[in-house]
């Protein structure tokens, strides 16, 4: 029986992962199509920060029992270009926000508890947090961290720059192809 109740769920999950990818896959198209063809445009959102700090916005599980899902997203952060000092995490999922905080990053935020029941709603608050801390000059770039679903023996660990938004790094995308890894 639970089996059967696992795999339902595992099932529903998968559903779900590959009816965003779609979604995702064309608007970094089209995202990416309209940078690249529109020149030179003065706008905050396409200029670097004065400052050298990155926040990256960290998404996790709440629960372990996952293998690489939650560790290899969080090396992405701990042995990649992130130093401590110039980072500051918007944590969601306690497994990163914990492995984190254990390796001395600064948590900003924490919106570990939109995991249990994700709305619109969330996605807009902690998208406008980040947005206000890089208008206000506290970091320079955005990143967001995560973990993409190819099938279910293979999760794909994930840093995509999200700002400043530049057209010279924006890599064309396959419309049902494979999702674009960012910087």
């Amino acid at each position: 029986a639970m089996k059967l109740v696992s795999t339902v769920k595992l099932q529903k999950a998968k559903g779900r992962a590959e009816n965003t990818q779609s979604y995702f896959n064309h608007m970094y198209a089209a995202v990416s199509s309209i940078l690249s063809k529109s020149g030179d445009i003065d706008h905050p959102y396409l200029k670097p920060g004065d400052s050298k700090k990155k926040a990256v916005i960290l998404i996790t599980s709440n629960r372990g029992l996952a293998g690489g899902y939650n560790s290899n997203v969080i090396k992405l952060i701990t042995k990649g270009d992130f130093s401590k000092d110039d980072t500051v995490i918007y944590a969601v999922g306690t497994k990163g926000r914990d492995a984190l905080i254990r390796a001395g990053f600064e948590m900003k935020e924490d919106y570990s508890d939109v995991m249990n029941g994700p709305m619109f709603a969330d996605a807009v608050d902690i998208g406008k947090a980040v947005l206000d801390g890089f208008a206000n000059g506290e970091f320079g770039e955005i990143y967001v961290a995560y973990t993409v679903f190819k099938n279910t023996v293979t999760h794909i660990p994930t840093l995509l720059k999200l700002l400043p938004i530049s057209a010279d790094h924006i890599e064309p995308a396959s419309v049902g192809g494979e999702q674009p890894t960012g910087d």
